[in-house]
């Protein structure tokens, strides 16, 4: 099923996951890593909703459309 996807696909699965994994593991370990209050705001809210709903998914959509597009000029 995955045996034609290109490289950057793998990379970008391993930056989402990664965020994922890295923040879950931050979260069991630092006991008041998702509440504490960040301009107001708990941590959570600021790492999860903005930078990783939004600033990690344009770097990686950012990624899949140039890595393509270089794939296709070498074509």
């Amino acid at each position: 099923m995955f045996k034609g996807m290109p490289k950057i696909f793998w990379v970008g699965m391993a930056v989402m996951y990664g965020w994922c994994f890295f923040f879950m593991f931050l979260e069991m370990t630092i006991p008041e890593l998702p509440l504490t209050k960040f301009m107001g705001v708990p941590a959570c809210y600021i790492y999860n909703w903005i930078f990783g709903l939004w600033i990690v998914n344009i770097i990686v959509s950012f990624l899949y459309v140039k890595m393509e597009e270089k794939r296709e000029a070498k074509q």
